[in-house]
C-alpha cells in the first residue's frame, strides 16, 4: 500500500507540475472595525486568522505585513488608492475589508481588488457568534477568494477510470476533493489513501489536468478480481446450506486471504461439532472469465469420531456412572446412529463442567474443582478426561436468619428454609432460599429487599453455618397502573382480574396471580409485566403490554362418536363481547342420535361485580336404545368468590321431558316414565380451582361439591336429591408432560315417594368417563337395557405431552375405571379401560380424538371404540 500511495502521490505530482501556476501576491490592508469594546483585538484577530488561511494555499503568495504597514502609514485607503498602493508593492490583488460586532454577532466584509485591471471584483461576506468564530469566518473567506481571484484552482470535475463493478458515487462518498471547491494537492492525496482503503482496489492513482476553467480531477483504478461462485466438494455428512451459513464472505465480494482462511476455520468448527475430527478443509482459486475468481473448498470428510470414554481424574465420593448422568455430554451408544448421543459439542462439555461443579457444591463439597476436559482422539474414538479436586465434604451447621424481621415470624420463616433439611451443604437449596425469603419481604411491600446469604465454613466439624441477611428496604407502594394493546377489551375488563391495586402494597405474587388471571382470559397472545421505579423510591409503576387475538369464534366440523356416531357440529361464538369480557355463544351439535340446540349468554361480572352469570336455553333430542327422550329447557347460575380459588355457585334450570317410542322389548320400568315431565331444579356448587390454565392445566388442583334439589317447593312433576364431588390434580413433570389424575363421586335419590328419571340417573361410558365403554351401569334383568346407576364412582389417570408443540397439538395416554349402582359403591365391581388419543385447542375449539381399549371386556362388548368430541376438556 505505501507503494502504491507513493506512486499515486507521484502522479499527483508531476501532473501538477507540468501545469503549475504561478503563485498571486496578495496584500491584506488593515481591516476597519466598529466595536465598541474589542476594535484592536479584532483587527488583530481577523487579520492573524485570515493570514494563516491565506498562507496555506501554495498559490498564493503572502505580502510581509510590515511592508504593508510601512506603505499604508496609517491613511484611510479608499478602492482608488488600494490600486495605487497595489501598484507600489508590486502585487496582483488586494485585500481590505471591515469588521463589525453587534451583540455576539461578529459579521465580516471583504473586497478584493484587481491591480491589473484596476477593478473592485463582487464583495464577500461571512458572520459568526463571538471571538471564537473568527477562524471559521476566515477558512470560508479564503475559499471565497481562491475561487475568486484564480478559477483556473477550482475543481470543475471529477472522473473515475478503471471501476466497473463499484459504482463511481460510491466513491464519491469517501472523497475530500468536492467539485466546484479549490483545489488541492493534500485534499487528492488523502482521496488516494481513502479509495484504497474501500478495499476493492489494487491500484490507485490521480491525474490532475489544468483548463482556463480549471482542474479536472481523474482517478485511475484497478479492481480487485470478485467472487462469482463458491463450490463445496467432497460434503455428504454436512449440507451446503450449513457450510454456506459458516462462511466469513458471500459471491460479489473481493478476494480476501483473511476471510477466507477464517471461513475453513468456522466450517472445521462445525464438523468437529459433529463429531468428523479428522476432516480436512482446502481451498482453490479458478478464474471465472476474464477478471474474476471460483472459490472452491475441498473437503474430505473421513470417518465420524464418537466418544468411547468419559473418565474422571480424582473423583471418590461418586461413581462415574453418577457423574455421568449430570451431563448432557454422553458416551457412544448402539442408538447413536439415531440420536446425537457420543458426538462432542465443545460448547455442551463446557457447560457440563459447570453442571459437575454445580453437583459437588450440591452435596456439600464446597471447595471442590474441576479442570479444562482433555479430549484426544484417535483414527476411531474420541477420549474425554475431566480433572476434579473434591476435597472435604461440609454438612450443613447452624442456619440462622438475621437483619430485618417481618411480620412473619423467624422461626415460621427459617421452618420453610431447605438447606436446614439437608444433611450435606446444598448451594441449589440456598439459591432457594433467598428466592423464598426475597417474596416473603416482597409480599409485605418490601419490592427492592436484599437477601444476602452468609455462608461460613467450619473446618473442624466440617460443617457450613448460613446465615440470611436480610435488608428489606423501605416499603414500596403500587403507584400507576398502566395498560397498552387493548384496542378492543375494555381497560375495566382487564383491571377487575387484577390482584393489585393502585396505592396499596407492592407484592410479588399478586403480581404473578395477576399474570395468571389474565392469561386465563384467553384474550390475549401476549401479556407483558413491566415494574419501573415511580416518582419517588417508596413509589412503583407496572405497565402492562397485551397483545390481543380475534375472540369471534366461527366454526363448523364433523366427526364421531361411539356414544353418539356420526356428529356435525356448528358454532357461532364471541368469547369477549364488545370488549366487556362477556361471552355470546349459539351452538348446534347434530348426531345419528342425538340433536341439541344451544343459546348461551355469560356476563363475568354482573353489576359491576364480580358476580359471575350464566343465561342459556336449550333443545334436546336423543335416540336411546330403548326409547327416545326430547328436552327443552332454560337455566340460569350465578357465581361469586367467597376466597381465593373458591367460588361459589347457585343456578336454577327448567326443563320439560319427553319419554316417547319406547320399544316393545324396553324395560317396564322405562315404560312406566312415558309421556311428558317437567322438572324444576336448584343447584349449589362449590369450587376450588388453582390450575394455570383453563384448558390445558399443567399444575394445580380443581375441586367441587355440589348438590341438585328438584321437585318440593320448586314443583314440577320430579322430585329428587342428587349430590357429586371431583376432584382433578395436575403435576409438571419433565420435558414439558403432565400427570392428571381426576376422581368422581356421585349419589341420587327420589323423594316423596317418586323415582329417579332414567333420565337423570347415573350412567358411564364415554369420552368423560370410562374411554372405549358406552351405557356402564345397572341393568334391567328382564331385558338387559341399561336404567343406569343412583350411585356413581369413577377415576382417571392421565399421561399429557406434546405432539406438536407450535400448533397446541397434544398426546395423552390415559387409564379409567369405575362402574354405577342401584345402591353402595363396590370396589371390586369397577370396569377398566386404558388408551391413546389427541388433543388439539382448533380455531373450531377443544378438539379429543380418543381410543379406548376395554381391559375387562365382557361378552358381547367391542374390544375397543374411538371417541370424538369438540368442546370442554375434563
Amino acid at each position: 500500500m505505501l507503494l502504491c500511495c507513493f506512486f499515486a502521490m507521484l502522479i499527483v505530482s508531476v501532473s501538477g507540475s507540468v501545469f503549475a501556476e504561478e503563485p498571486k501576491t496578495i496584500a491584506v490592508l488593515p481591516f476597519d472595525v466598529h466595536s465598541k469594546a474589542n476594535a484592536q483585538r479584532l483587527q488583530e484577530a481577523i487579520y492573524n486568522a485570515l493570514s494563516a488561511e491565506l498562507t496555506r494555499a501554495k498559490t498564493i503568495h503572502l505580502i510581509d505585513r510590515d511592508a504593508v504597514t510601512k506603505a499604508v502609514k496609517g491613511e484611510k485607503i479608499d478602492e482608488s488608492t488600494a490600486v495605487s498602493l497595489g501598484k507600489e508593492l508590486g502585487v496582483h490583488y488586494v485585500i481590505k475589508g471591515s469588521v463589525s460586532e453587534l451583540g455576539d454577532t461578529i459579521s465580516v466584509d471583504v473586497k478584493i481588488i484587481d491591480i491589473k485591471q484596476g477593478i473592485s471584483l463582487p464583495g464577500l461576506f461571512a458572520y459568526g457568534k463571538g471571538m471564537e468564530s473568527i477562524g471559521s469566518i476566515s477558512a470560508r473567506i479564503r475559499t471565497d477568494i481562491l475561487l475568486k481571484i484564480s478559477a483556473e484552482l477550482k475543481i470543475v470535475q471529477i472522473a473515475f477510470k478503471g471501476n466497473r463493478k463499484i459504482e463511481s458515487s460510491a466513491i464519491q462518498q469517501v472523497l475530500k476533493s468536492v467539485k466546484g471547491n479549490p483545489y488541492s494537492d493534500a485534499d487528492v492525496s488523502a482521496d488516494i489513501k481513502a479509495i484504497y482503503k474501500m478495499g476493492f482496489f489494487d491500484d490507485v492513482a490521480a491525474d490532475v489536468t489544468s483548463s482556463p476553467e480549471g482542474k479536472t480531477i481523474t482517478f485511475l483504478l484497478k479492481e480487485k478480481s470478485l467472487i462469482t461462485e463458491i463450490q463445496f466438494k467432497g460434503n455428504k455428512a454436512v449440507e451446503k446450506g450449513e457450510l454456506e451459513g459458516a462462511l466469513t464472505f458471500k459471491t460479489r465480494q473481493t478476494v480476501s486471504p483473511e476471510k477466507i482462511a477464517s471461513s475453513i476455520d468456522k466450517i472445521k468448527a462445525l464438523y468437529d461439532s459433529k463429531g468428523y475430527y479428522n476432516a480436512e478443509i482446502k481451498y482453490a482459486t479458478e478464474k471465472a472469465g476474464e477478471k474474476d475468481i471460483r472459490v472452491v473448498f475441498n473437503i474430505s470428510e473421513r470417518e465420524r469420531l464418537y466418544i468411547k470414554t468419559i473418565s474422571f481424574e480424582g473423583s471418590r465420593a461418586f461413581t462415574d456412572k453418577e457423574l455421568k448422568n449430570t451431563m448432557s455430554t454422553t458416551e457412544w451408544g448402539i442408538f447413536s446412529f439415531l440420536t446425537d448421543s457420543g458426538i462432542l459439542k465443545k460448547d455442551q462439555l463446557k457447560q457440563d463442567v459447570s453442571k459437575l461443579h454445580a453437583h459437588y457444591l450440591n452435596h456439600g463439597f464446597i471447595n471442590a474443582q474441576v479442570g479444562e476436559p482433555q479430549i484426544t482422539h484417535d483414527k476411531e474414538w474420541i477420549y474425554v478426561k475431566i480433572p476434579m479436586v473434591e476435597g472435604k465434604q461440609f454438612k450443613v451447621g447452624k442456619v440462622n436468619i438475621t437483619g430485618d424481621t417481618l411480620t412473619v415470624p423467624n422461626k415460621e420463616l427459617l421452618d420453610k428454609l431447605k438447606v436446614n433439611k439437608k444433611e450435606f451443604y446444598d448451594r441449589a437449596s440456598v439459591i432457594k432460599d433467598i428466592e423464598y425469603l426475597t417474596q416473603a419481604c416482597n409480599d409485605e411491600g418490601y419490592a427492592y429487599a436484599d437477601v444476602s446469604p452468609v455462608t461460613t465454613p467450619q473446618d473442624k466439624d466440617q460443617t457450613v453455618d448460613v446465615v440470611y441477611q436480610i435488608k428489606k428496604g423501605h416499603h414500596v407502594y403500587f403507584n400507576r397502573i398502566t395498560i397498552t394493546g387493548n384496542t378492543k377489551t375494555r381497560d375495566k375488563v382487564i383491571r377487575r382480574n387484577l390482584a393489585i391495586v393502585e396505592g396499596e402494597l407492592y407484592s410479588s405474587s399478586k403480581l404473578r396471580k395477576s399474570y395468571m388471571d389474565l392469561n386465563r382470559l384467553r384474550y390475549f397472545e401476549e401479556i407483558n409485566f413491566q415494574t419501573e421505579k415511580g416518582p419517588d423510591e417508596t413509589l412503583t409503576d407496572i405497565n402492562i403490554q397485551v397483545k390481543e387475538k380475534p375472540t369471534g369464534i366461527f366454526s363448523v366440523g364433523a366427526g364421531y362418536s361411539a356414544t353418539e356416531g356420526a356428529i356435525f357440529t356448528a358454532s357461532v361464538s364471541q368469547q369477549n363481547l364488545f370488549g366487556r369480557g362477556q361471552v355470546l355463544t349459539l351452538k348446534a351439535n347434530l348426531g345419528s342420535r342425538s340433536t341439541m340446540y344451544e343459546l348461551s349468554f355469560i356476563e363475568p361480572w354482573l353489576f359491576d361485580i364480580p358476580l359471575w352469570s350464566k343465561f342459556d336455553i336449550h333443545h334436546f333430542t336423543r335416540e336411546y336404545d330403548s326409547y327416545d327422550l326430547d328436552s327443552d329447557g332454560f337455566g340460569v347460575t350465578f357465581g361469586y368468590p367467597l376466597w381465593e380459588y373458591i367460588t361459589g355457585y347457585i343456578g336454577y334450570r327448567w326443563n320439560t321431558n319427553n319419554i316417547k317410542n319406547i320399544k316393545a322389548t324396553a324395560s317396564k320400568w322405562v315404560k312406566e316414565q312415558l309421556g311428558e315431565t317437567t322438572s324444576s331444579t336448584m343447584t349449589v356448587a362449590l369450587t376450588r380451582d388453582t390450575t394455570d390454565d383453563y384448558m390445558f392445566p399443567s399444575k394445580g388442583s380443581k375441586n367441587s361439591v355440589s348438590m341438585d334439589y328438584s321437585g318440593g317447593f320448586l314443583q314440577g312433576d320430579t322430585a329428587f336429591t342428587r349430590y357429586g364431588a371431583s376432584s382433578s390434580w395436575f403435576f409438571p413433570l419433565p420435558l414439558e408432560t403432565v400427570f392428571g389424575i381426576r376422581g368422581r363421586i356421585g349419589y341420587v335419590e327420589g323423594r316423596e315417594g317418586k323415582t329417579v328419571p332414567v333420565y337423570e340417573r347415573f350412567y358411564l361410558g364415554g369420552i368423560n368417563s370410562l374411554r372405549g365403554l358406552r351405557s356402564v351401569g345397572p341393568k334391567d334383568p328382564g331385558t338387559n337395557d341399561v336404567i343406569g346407576g343412583l350411585t356413581m364412582l369413577n377415576f382417571n389417570g392421565e399421561f399429557i405431552f406434546n405432539l406438536i408443540k407450535n400448533a397446541g397439538m397434544k398426546g395423552v395416554i390415559f387409564y379409567d375405571t369405575g362402574n354405577a349402582w342401584e345402591s353402595g359403591y363396590h370396589l371390586n365391581d369397577m370396569r377398566r379401560t386404558a388408551g391413546v388419543g389427541i388433543r388439539w385447542y382448533s380455531p373450531i375449539g377443544p378438539l379429543r380424538l380418543e381410543w379406548g381399549h376395554v381391559l375387562d371386556r365382557k361378552e358381547g362388548e367391542p374390544a375397543s371404540r374411538w371417541e370424538f368430541t369438540i368442546g370442554m376438556m375434563m
